[in-house]
């Protein structure tokens, strides 16, 4: 045989390497057949991520020792090219003749190859009994990417019906190419996203997403990579929402240089999925969703005026007054917030008090047409080819809002199909009647027919936390080898704070910490964890607190523009609880008014925002009282400034220091300190009552009034 032609006299090396694969002789355990000499029972795999070899090999005394099979091994797959480079192609092992009672008998011999980084073990045994050989071998310049091929070369005693052959070759390495994984867009529901000066991000709030995506990169996504977010302005219709998440996909699928996507959908966020997915405009480019608490059949949490007294609702009480809306229930109808008409149930949940009968949906029910038409049409949903998953929660608390128990109502406007039972009652249950559910979505409003729901028992924002490790099994095929859980909504407690301009606001933690903005530098602070400013650069200024400490929060904003009347939301929210108090006042422009809030998380009704009443802040309440009208009279305004003025005592105050002297005797330190005096300031109060009539209106009297009062309790 020559390995530097094309020619050979058995097993043919040729360039390209050519695959001679004849079938094998078997000759049974250990008894030869006497007419063949040469290789059977190949068998090929990997062991420890490198190629294993196993064969046997029959031998004659005389003739067939000196040429065993060979081990060729090459820088590529030799059948692609007819110059590779050719690492080695040594004899495996050469049995010796045996004469004389020496050497190897006729007989059978077992040979085992493994290859290492290195080079590659032989292990020849006789008859699987006596080891004849163990030894490595060091090939020069081996590679993990070179490849190998076995060529047996015997027997030669028939030419035209030899059974030499060349296997196929094979990598060395065992590198297989692991199937690509789809990159996995997080879509949140309502409130699951917010602006940062002016830019969308996923819920810095509630922080529902967290543990989610720290799980995904704990078993290898990386964010903008293969792992995306896709925060979206949840109050316009989930239709029109649907077109940006196609626009997502678009650049997801550009990015990775891929054809589909996952797509994991917590709460409405799944609405949004399946209105793309749904639509004609679906381009079939998910390759499977995971529905987190989607309410696919609506929940009756949504109903009107009920979902006002949620945290969703006070934002939206803030963003009624900032945009001139009298009630909430304008804004929602008039803006329109399209997104939460979409979340009504198309289920019966309508209970009439007097009959104690259900209604059937449509009749005298608000129609949810969004949802109609999408459960009309999940048979689009479930033959796109897209891998459905839908999993659900079970609070195990029975507190989710399945029926609505109504009454007739003299408030047809905001209760069209019928006011709750002593909605709002102290006493009662206030028409809400409660049952199974995740605290938000019913077990019937989470279900998608045509697909058997994973049940979880869990409430409805802890969803994407506790199926994580189910998540990852989805999209990756494999268990999940970190779950983070960081306790994320387990027991929900946030402090709010929304400002209806003109000013700027900072926030200092009982511990100090602060977030807002830094007035100097108008940088912004970041220090408390979990809260969120959405910044200064926006007319939607608020900051939340998530976990709040007990304890005093101070409160500094800043007049911005001209100043004005400004107001402050104070909120506080739990589970259980849901408290807001406004406070107002005027400011002028980078004027630095006070107030503070205790917050107290055993008691959080008493919560009560207060504002830090200076000399400075009562005089700029008057001027800025006569600047917009509210004092009509230029004289009064001059009066009222030389009352305050001279109310105003300055006293001398010495303080004791430790700090000594040269005599070695304790310093004293003489400050001025400005007073009021409270006589003078109550008999303010009683003459600034007359002229509240035709001189002052209600708005400043009552600014200047509380300043007044302030002063004389503090």
């Amino acid at each position: 045989m020559s390995l530097g032609r094309v020619e050979s006299v058995s097993a043919e090396i040729t360039r390209p390497y050519t695959v001679d694969g004849k079938p094998q002789v078997v000759f049974g355990d250990s008894v030869p057949v006497l007419t063949y000499f040469g290789l059977e029972n190949y068998a090929q795999d990997y062991v420890g991520g490198y190629t294993h070899f196993t064969f046997t090999y029959t031998h004659d005394a005389c003739c067939y020792t000196s040429d065993p099979p060979l081990v060729y091994i090459t820088d590529t797959d030799p059948r692609s090219t007819s110059t590779p480079t050719e690492r080695t192609f040594d004899p495996t092992y050469t049995l010796t003749p045996y004469w004389g009672g020496f050497g190897e008998p006729t007989d059978w011999y077992s040979y085992d190859i493994q290859f290492d980084a290195a080079g590659y073990t032989v292990v020849v045994t006789q008859a699987t009994t006596t080891e004849i050989t163990n030894f490595h071998r060091d090939i020069v310049g081996l590679t993990s990417s070179d490849w190998v091929a076995i060529a047996n070369r015997h027997p030669i005693t028939d030419p035209i019906n030899n059974n030499s052959m060349s296997f196929t070759p094979v990598p060395i390495r065992d590198e297989p190419t692991s199937e690509r994984l789809d990159p996995v867009i997080i879509v949140p529901g309502i409130m699951g996203s917010a602006y940062k000066n002016g830019l969308l991000v996923i819920d810095p709030i509630l922080h529902t997403y967290d543990d989610l995506i720290a799980t995904l990169l704990a078993n290898g996504y990386q964010e903008n990579v293969d792992l995306f977010t896709f925060p979206y302005e949840w109050r316009d219709s989930n239709v029109f929402t649907a077109n940006f998440l196609d626009d997502k996909i678009d650049e997801v699928k550009s990015i990775c240089d891929c054809d589909k996507v996952d797509i994991v959908a917590h709460s409405m966020g799944g609405l949004v999925a399946r209105a793309y997915i749904q639509s004609v405009d679906y381009d079939d480019d998910v390759d499977q969703i995971i529905f987190l608490g989607t309410p696919h059949k609506g929940a009756p949490k949504d109903y009107p005026i009920t979902f006002f007294d949620t945290f969703v609702g006070l934002f939206f009480e803030a963003e009624a007054l900032r945009n001139g809306y009298l009630t909430i229930f304008n804004y929602v109808h008039n803006r329109p917030i399209l997104s939460v008409q979409e979340l009504l149930p198309v289920f019966d949940y309508i209970k009439d008090n007097s009959t104690g009968i259900m209604r059937q949906y449509p009749n005298n029910y608000p129609r949810n047409f969004f949802l109609e038409s999408l459960n009309n049409n999940t048979s689009s949903l479930l033959n796109s080819g897209v891998e459905v998953v839908n999993i659900i929660g079970n609070s195990g608390e029975n507190k989710t809002i399945n029926i609505i128990r109504v009454i007739p109502t003299d408030h047809a406007v905001f209760w069209e199909h019928g006011e709750p039972e002593g909605f709002g009652a102290i006493i009662g249950d206030s028409g809400l009647e409660r049952g199974v559910g995740d605290n938000t979505v019913t077990s019937i409003g989470s279900s998608l027919d045509g697909v058997v729901s994973e049940e979880l028992l869990v409430s409805h924002n802890r969803i994407p936390t506790v199926a994580a490790n189910r998540i990852v099994k989805v999209v990756t095929g494999e268990d999940s080898t970190t779950n983070i859980d960081n306790g994320t909504n387990l027991d929900t407690k946030i402090l709010l704070l929304q400002l209806l301009s003109p000013i700027d606001v900072v926030v200092t933690a009982p511990d100090g910490k602060k977030i807002g903005k830094n007035f100097e530098t108008e940088e912004e602070y970041n220090e408390i964890p979990f809260a969120f400013y959405s910044g200064y650069q926006t007319d939607d200024e608020y900051i939340t607190v998530l976990s709040p400490l007990d304890g005093e929060y101070k409160i500094e904003i800043q007049g911005t523009n001209n100043g004005g009347k400004y107001g402050i939301l104070t909120s506080y929210v739990s589970d259980d609880t849901s408290v807001t108090k406004e406070i107002s006042g005027l400011t002028e422009s980078d004027q630095v008014t006070t107030l503070s809030v205790k917050v107290n998380n055993a008691g959080p009704e008493s919560i009560e925002p207060e504002k830090i009443v200076t000399l400075e802040v009562l005089l700029n309440d008057i001027i800025k009282a006569y600047e917009l009208g509210w004092i009509t009279d230029k004289k009064l305004k001059g009066r009222l400034v030389k009352q305050i003025e001279a109310i105003i005592k300055v006293e001398a105050k010495i303080e004791k220091v430790e700090e000594k002297d040269k005599q070695n005797k304790d310093k004293k330190i003489e400050k001025l300190e400005l007073k009021i005096d409270k006589k003078l300031a109550r008999a303010l109060l009683i003459e600034l009552k007359a002229y509240e009539k035709d001189k002052i209106n209600k708005e400043a009297y009552n600014i200047i009034k509380e300043d007044l009062e302030w002063l004389i309790n503090n």
